[in-house]
């Protein structure tokens, strides 16, 4: 199968689902041998390698925190590259893993400094989570993501500061 039609095979398979799943987007892929030609991708197989290549150096930032710019691709073959990619992705796993379970312990430990807050004279939700912020020097700060981050809760819980009127 040649580059182009290759290429054209797979954005059909996206075009088909997103036409199945109105909601989604997926990106296309170029379609101009030119454009490849470029990266030095002439080839399926010069292509599947790049993907390959591509995800690993990419992927690697999301599993260990740095791009894997220590790899020696041109060294590599494309079973060497596989190998990797599956290792990347198992550690990727393993890592979005451990954030949801210590933004769920964040939230367990936020959740039971607002009890205390209650329970010291606060009154309402509303009044501990101010004095949360104001204690960790937050209560003035307008981005809910940035209040979200530096409690080390998960961003889906910047509705509770906008709930207060904190709004990027």
């Amino acid at each position: 199968m040649k580059l182009v039609d290759y290429l054209k095979d797979i954005n059909n398979k996206s075009r088909d689902k997103m036409a199945k799943n109105p909601n989604w987007m997926i990106g296309l892929i170029v379609e101009d041998p030119k454009h490849w030609a470029d990266y030095g991708v002439h080839t399926v197989e010069d292509f599947q390698r790049y993907e390959l290549e591509t995800y690993i150096y990419d992927a690697h930032k999301d599993a260990f925190g740095v791009k894997g710019r220590h790899y020696n691709f041109a060294s590599m073959t494309m079973e060497d590259l596989q190998k990797e990619a599956d290792y990347i992705s198992a550690e990727v796993e393993r890592s979005i893993n451990e954030e949801k379970e210590a933004e769920d312990e964040s939230l367990k430990k936020f959740e039971q400094r607002i009890a205390n807050n209650i329970e010291n004279g606060a009154g309402d939700r509303e009044t501990a989570i101010r004095w949360i912020l104001d204690a960790e020097g937050l209560v003035n700060q307008q981005d809910p993501e940035y209040i979200c981050y530096s409690l080390g809760l998960s961003y889906n819980q910047k509705n509770m500061f906008q709930d207060m009127g904190v709004s990027a």
